[in-house]
């Protein structure tokens, strides 16, 4: 198996230790050719290894530390061209303001990397329908309703440049891929390399919110569906598998029934706080730009303590 037929998996790596851990899941996954390219900010840093014979080529990119893990990977895809026709991206997500920040990374990769026979799930099905387009983690096909007030300019400027027209009223109606992993076929995506965007990327200023990358995390899905393709999420793939023929009425069943009977478990009350007062959220936001970040940790801090559930108050 080569050139375009073989699945490329894309990683960009800011925490080394992480994709350690990574890697060997990877390995792991895979009992068949695949191909990698790293993203990291520094040529010298040494990573792990993925100890597999199944891995056919690695190629290795420098990248700025910009756009978070989302500009590496444009500039990945633009890298690679056509050589290839299936990917699956990744990165190192800590999600250090997050006590469970590394049980979320583990929960998302598990579910995009799990699979029967040496192939993930998603890859099986993605080489079957040639009209799947992208493929979320498990739960995180969310809705973007009340995850767009801070990203309006963003996504309009991102979506602008990719010459695609945004609805808000009718965006919010969508979904989207939550935590910037998924799988994907090149094609459904080529909006994203083919067009100057890295101009829109601001520098790295510990932004929670508001810039490019935040932006096109909201509209991978929907550039997907407006080149043609179909999206779902990882808990609709045994559904989908089982299927003997998938028109698209009965894909968009499998998978609105599935997504609509999985809970994230990592979503905070506060979050649905947000979505329901959007304009509190804006002024929340201004506010956390304006404010010193300690006196923000301690009020975050504060904030999160008397949000959760009562039963994890106690």
């Amino acid at each position: 198996m080569t050139g375009r037929a073989v699945p490329v998996v894309f990683v960009h790596v800011h925490y080394p230790d992480v994709w350690a851990d990574m890697a060997r899941e990877i390995a792991a996954a895979f009992d068949r050719p695949f191909g990698l390219v790293i993203t990291c900010r520094d040529d010298d840093i040494e990573l792990a290894s993925v100890d597999t014979p199944h891995l056919v080529y690695t190629r290795r990119l420098r990248t700025e530390n910009r756009g978070r893990d989302v500009l590496p990977f444009i500039r990945a895809l633009r890298e690679m061209g056509d050589d290839f026709d299936i990917g699956l991206k990744l990165h190192t997500k800590r999600s250090k303001h997050r006590a469970d920040g590394e049980d979320w990374r583990h929960y998302m990769t598990d579910s995009l990397l799990v699979g029967e026979g040496g192939t993930p799930d998603a890859l099986r099905l993605m080489e079957r329908e040639r009209e799947l387009g992208l493929v979320a983690p498990l739960a995180h096909l969310l809705p973007l309703e009340g995850r767009i007030a801070l990203n309006r300019r963003a996504m309009r400027r991102v979506a602008e440049r990719m010459d695609i027209s945004l609805d808000f009223d009718e965006l919010a109606q969508k979904r989207f891929a939550a935590g910037s992993m998924f799988w994907f076929r090149r094609n459904a995506l080529r909006a994203f390399s083919v067009n100057e965007l890295e101009d829109l990327f601001p520098r790295e200023k510990g932004q929670l919110d508001g810039t490019a990358a935040h932006a096109a995390e909201r509209l991978f899905a929907l550039v997907s569906e407006r080149a043609g393709y179909w999206v779902t999420a990882a808990e609709a793939l045994p559904g989908l598998l089982g299927a003997s023929r998938l028109d698209a009425q009965s894909r968009t069943a499998l998978t609105e029934e599935a997504v609509s009977r999985t809970p994230n478990p990592f979503a905070l009350p506060i979050s649905r706080f947000w979505g329901r007062h959007p304009y509190l959220l804006l002024a929340a936001h201004h506010a956390y730009v304006r404010t010193p970040k300690p006196i923000w940790r301690v009020a975050r801090q504060l904030l999160r303590r008397f949000t959760l559930d009562p039963e994890a108050r106690s």
